[in-house]
């Protein structure tokens, strides 16, 4: 690309952008409403005879980009755009498929009839520009943008495994303490169970004893009472027999 190619980059670019968000904008065509079927869309006008420059001449404003989110589709669509930013980068001095290309898609789509214009107009800036070129630069290109992505993709799947690996330490931690409270909890449930058992069995173990006890109380009591009277009734002799 020339330095006047250079300092046009973003507005050749912005052509190829805008190509990404047509689908909308192809089913208006199809279905256009009344006022647009009164006024279609002026024909842009290209001149590629002095510059590699697009200029473009129109009488209306080009349609809003139609974003939308709910099918996902633009997900891709932004990630189209960084890849065309990335095609920027790495395009080459001179005029080649890149600069045609991008001229093709300032006529508003690209296809066989504005890829021979932007060929032919772009041939009289640089005589070099054979079809050979296009499709050498366009290859490479595409090569470069493979490389590109295989770095990213390699990149993007060591971040994939290094989640998984995480995910998996986490899930093995959160069974392992799972399994250590369970375990635990069935323990103490066992305990609990042995604790009820046991008291609902405490009056049975203590009720011999306490008859026991009772018994002894009883049967000393009766003795004593009986030694009692034995001591008072000799008392009672003594008293009427002894002077």
């Amino acid at each position: 690309m020339t330095d006047q190619g250079n300092n046009k980059s973003y507005s050749i670019l912005d052509s190829l952008k805008k190509l990404i968000f047509t689908d909308q904008e192809e089913t208006q065509l199809k279905n256009p409403s009344p006022d647009i079927q009164k006024n279609p869309p002026a024909t842009e006008i290209k001149d590629y005879s002095t510059s590699p420059e697009i200029k473009t001449v129109s009488n209306q404003q080009p349609p809003a980009i139609p974003i939308t989110a709910n099918d996902g589709s633009t997900d891709i669509k932004q990630m189209k755009l960084k890849v065309l930013g990335i095609l920027e980068r790495l395009n080459e001095q001179g005029l080649d498929f890149f600069e045609v290309w991008n001229a093709a898609a300032a006529m508003g789509k690209v296809d066989e009839t504005t890829l021979k214009a932007a060929y032919t107009s772009l041939k009289f800036v640089d005589n070099t520009l054979t079809k050979g070129k296009l499709k050498t630069t366009g290859t490479n290109y595409a090569n470069k943008l493979k490389e590109t992505i295989a770095k990213e993709t390699q990149q993007k799947e060591s971040e994939k495994h290094k989640a998984e690996q995480d995910r998996e330490f986490e899930k093995t931690t959160l069974n392992n303490e799972i399994k250590t409270l369970t375990d635990s909890i069935a323990k103490l449930q066992d305990d609990l169970k042995k604790k009820q058992i046991t008291l609902a069995q405490i009056n049975d173990k203590y009720e011999p004893k306490l008859k026991e006890i009772e018994q002894k109380i009883s049967i000393g009591n009766a003795a004593v009472n009986e030694v009692v009277n034995d001591i008072q009734t000799t008392l009672a002799i003594i008293e009427r027999s002894i002077s």
